[in-house]
């Protein structure tokens, strides 16, 4: 908890840019009430702490608290930060509608404010909103002037992450050797900034390129070492990625039986963190797996709450994806 009359602002920057969330939560919650009145930077902090170790609720809560508390200072950084924030875990929990709203209104408060670095941010979420919703050449535009930006700022974790989501938009645009490339710049990119859940990220989205690529060989290492790197970050939500993904090798050897056990266990994970779009992601990769050992009445059903779950998330991309199939 924060000493009374203290603003631990400074040391919980830090730790932020450490990625020692799990550290951030045991020392500074539960807050002490009007804690978030008096520094809503400490608010921000905290939030976004407990949204990147997937409590989302708790998250969501503290960061709607901040917002107020920045309104009520007429602090438009402040409030900035935090529409970021807020559409990412609307995003996360499949709310697109609020997602957009809040990544919207971050964007419009960066261009007002000449905040290259937030606007950057708030570009690349709005790319992933594009890409849900089947507007891939939107989405990679949103990310190339989000690219552009960090590489003003030399901002080496927003360029992994930028290159991430590019690879996922090149290989949806069938560049598998572009999709390849792009997320060897984004493990490069995040090797320079040591950061285990950041590593783990790009590290999965390599494996699952090379995946699509037919390039199996180096898969299951890469795979291992996302998971790894997820759990010394606090990353459920990475280590079910690694599920999913190793899922999808499984798929692509024939071996179904195995691709099952890993889906099931990676929607498990995400009903758990209340991630939508992961459950709905692996959901599809289980689905391809009852097909294979012949279980299509249970395939159906499954397909069919995959459905749903695209449908909430105005995802008519993958949505239209999955009905072709």
């Amino acid at each position: 908890m924060i000493p009374a009359g203290e603003d631990p602002t400074r040391e919980l920057r830090v730790l932020l840019q450490q990625g020692q969330y799990r550290e951030i939560l045991d020392r500074f919650m539960p807050l002490p009430d009007g804690a978030v009145d008096e520094s809503p930077a400490t608010g921000l902090f905290i939030a976004t702490a407990a949204t990147r170790v997937g409590s989302l609720g708790v998250g969501e809560t503290i960061a709607t608290r901040t917002l107020d508390a920045f309104r009520n200072r007429a602090d438009d950084d402040g409030c900035m930060r935090c529409h970021n924030l807020l559409g990412a875990i609307s995003h996360e929990r499949g709310s697109m509608d609020a997602a957009a709203s809040h990544f919207g209104r971050a964007l419009e408060l960066s261009r007002a404010r000449s905040d290259l670095q937030t606007g950057a941010r708030a570009s690349g979420n709005l790319a992933s909103l594009a890409f849900l919703g089947g507007r891939l050449e939107e989405a990679a535009s949103l990310l190339r002037e989000a690219d552009l930006a960090y590489q003003r700022l030399g901002d080496r974790r927003g360029l992994a992450e930028t290159y991430h989501n590019l690879s996922i938009i090149y290989r949806n645009q069938g560049d598998v050797s572009g999709s390849v490339r792009a997320s060897e710049q984004a493990v490069r990119h995040a090797d320079e900034v040591d950061e285990a859940g950041l590593t783990s990220l790009t590290t999965a989205g390599l494996a699952e390129a090379l995946v699509a690529d037919g390039s199996y060989s180096n898969v299951p290492e890469l795979l291992d070492r996302a998971a790894r790197l997820a759990m010394a970050a606090d990353d459920p939500a990475g280590v079910a990625e690694a599920d999913r993904i190793r899922a999808t090798l499984s798929l692509a050897l024939g071996d179904y039986a195995t691709a099952l056990a890993l889906a099931d266990q990676a929607v498990a994970e995400a009903l758990r963190l209340d991630s939508a779009q992961l459950q709905a992601e692996s959901a599809i990769v289980a689905v391809r797996a009852l097909r294979g050992l012949h279980r299509h009445n249970e395939a159906a059903a499954l397909r069919g709450e995959a459905e749903a779950i695209f449908e909430r998330l105005g995802a008519t991309y993958q949505l239209g994806l999955l009905r072709d199939r």
